[in-house]
């Protein structure tokens, strides 16, 4: 069902569910960081991790079908920029949480999903170590790109839904509500 007028249930729930997700910690993520709420930090970590899980199918989904075809009506040059914006979506939400995964596990800090433990943390003394520096600040500069790419992409790819629907008038968000 990759046509103009519907996308199929699962298109749509991979959509909505991955999108909420990577709204809600990128959030989180933005007040951890500004307010430094040390607290949560366990929590945004353990979800990203969890999130992979739903990312990782969506990805595959979506390079193996190809994505939705335009509405009719939409320029050559509005179609290449919206395949380049969703591709760089679709790469966005797959490098967050590896870039914080990377992040926390080789900087020392760990990565522990509700008290299941995949990596470790690497406490010597009272300090946290890591276990590789290099890759460790790559990751962390690399997360916290990737967030403020994302967000900016995020909000320009509901803007463009939000412009499909009220100025053009086209059924681009109808399709992703499920509406034909």
């Amino acid at each position: 069902m990759n046509n103009n007028l519907s996308l199929s249930v699962t298109t749509r729930a991979m959509h909505w569910l991955v999108g909420f997700t990577m709204l809600g910690l990128i959030m989180v993520g933005f007040y951890m960081v500004n307010l430094e709420v040390w607290a949560l930090y366990p929590i945004h970590k353990a979800l990203g991790v969890l999130a992979l899980l739903l990312i990782l199918p969506r990805a595959i989904y979506r390079v193996k079908r190809g994505f939705p075809k335009p509405v009719d009506g939409v320029s050559p040059s509005n179609q290449k920029l919206a395949h380049a914006a969703h591709w760089l979506l679709l790469l966005g939400t797959v490098l967050m949480p590896v870039s914080g995964m990377l992040y926390s596990g080789f900087g020392g800090y760990g990565i522990n999903i509700f008290g299941f433990h995949l990596v470790a943390e690497n406490i010597v003394g009272d300090e946290i170590v890591p276990f590789n520096e290099t890759i460790f600040i790559i990751a962390k500069n690399a997360h916290s790109l990737i967030g403020y790419g994302l967000s900016a992409l995020i909000v320009v790819h509901i803007a463009a839904a939000f412009k499909h629907h009220m100025v053009d008038k086209d059924a681009t968000l109808s399709r992703m509500l499920g509406k034909t």
